[in-house]
């Protein structure tokens, strides 16, 4: 006999059989089903409850835990298959950084980054914003790239090279929207920005620019981390905590998907921080000598090419300090070198005319190009 509609038994014969039997096995294990509580828990409660259960979890901790939930997981499609895939993301993440821990005794933390070259630059930014497409442009380093967020949960490690000298690009998993306590890698993200020399803040151009820049300062706030836009300064801009304890971070800032964007947005981000080196992604071929010199500023030192007077090879760039002399450089390239040198001629700013030859006292200026002689 069928229950009259409206009634408790209506309610509850129509809920047993929308539900299946593996659903319901589910339900009694995340949440008491009863009379009391009719409805099954909605996604963002079971979202927030598998949050708390794996904050300040280890990986391997973490990894069972979701392993746990996946393996009997609702079959209701929409939100909860999207959490699912996320999940099993993360699972492929961790899975990763249990491998890393197992093959490297020395090497436990992929957050902790081994330091290369002339800097260690840490890409920040919100998810899909573009990191990885902007990493692999810089180093040429693959990296997955995909239209969802949280795609990349470890860093990614790559060079950016220029010859004579390079930049340790390290790209990070995404700030969050929110706290920084609410992704599971807060503290190896912690560790890998105030472990960075230097920032490379990534700005989506399609979305509020300066929505996402007050994000990112929140979070770097919460780090201790505050960054710097000009070179020789203590500023840390607008949105700086201050006070002596914070970790100040020179930065250069991205615009990504300028190909997608509006004709003004990458200008508007300009204006927006005015002090800043901004560039856009997609780069433009001849982008990674700009970008270094921007880089290099923050470090007390300029961009010269080096350029054999016997050989036809392009030019080589190297990073000296600023206010190096032509022996200077000569040093830097080979101590022989710069035993046998006698004076440099030199194209560039700091030359009265193109090719001048010059003293090995000389000193060069950003951009020069020099040729060390001798005899």
């Amino acid at each position: 006999m069928a229950a009259p509609k409206g009634t408790d038994e209506y309610q509850k014969r129509r809920r047993a059989r929308l539900l299946s039997k593996r659903w319901r096995r589910y339900l009694r294990r995340v949440r008491p089903f009863g009379d009391d509580e009719p409805m099954p828990m909605s996604h963002r409660d079971l979202w927030k409850k598998i949050q708390r259960e794996t904050k300040g979890k280890t990986p391997a901790e973490e990894l069972a835990i979701l392993e746990r939930y996946l393996s009997d997981w609702p079959e209701f499609k929409g939100p909860y298959q999207e959490m699912r895939k996320k999940f099993e993301r993360r699972i492929v993440e961790l899975r990763k950084i249990e491998q890393v821990r197992a093959s490297s005794p020395t090497h436990h933390d992929p957050f902790s980054v081994r330091k290369r070259g002339l800097a260690e630059v840490a890409i920040v930014g919100l998810p899909n914003t573009g990191k990885s497409s902007l990493f692999r442009s810089l180093t040429g380093v693959e990296a997955e790239v995909a239209d969802y967020p949280y795609t990349t949960l470890i860093p990614n490690v790559g060079m950016l090279n220029l010859g004579g000298f390079g930049f340790e690009i390290v790209d990070l998993p995404p700030v969050p929207d929110g706290p920084l306590e609410t992704v599971p890698y807060a503290a190896g993200l912690k560790e890998a920005v105030l472990n960075a020399n230097l920032l490379c803040l990534v700005v989506d151009l399609k979305s509020d620019a300066e929505s996402q820049i007050e994000v990112i300062r929140e979070r770097l706030a919460e780090i201790g981390a505050s960054p710097t836009l000009t070179p020789g300064t203590e500023e840390g801009g607008a949105g700086d905590s201050g006070g002596s304890h914070v970790n100040r971070k020179g930065t250069i800032v991205f615009g990504t998907k300028r190909d997608q964007a509006a004709e003004d947005d990458l200008e508007a981000l300009r204006r927006l921080l005015p002090r800043a080196a901004v560039f856009e992604h997609p780069l433009a071929e001849s982008a990674a000598r700009p970008v270094a010199e921007a880089l290099c500023r923050f470090l007390g030192r300029i961009v010269v090419l080096a350029r054999d007077p016997d050989a036809p090879d392009e030019p080589l760039a190297y990073a000296v300090s600023a206010g190096a002399t032509v022996l200077d450089l000569a040093e830097q390239i080979h101590k022989e070198l710069a035993s046998k040198a006698r004076k440099g001629r030199v194209w560039g700013a700091s030359a009265k005319f193109p090719g001048q030859e010059v003293g090995l006292d000389h000193r060069l200026e950003e951009g020069d190009t020099v040729e060390i002689l001798t005899h």
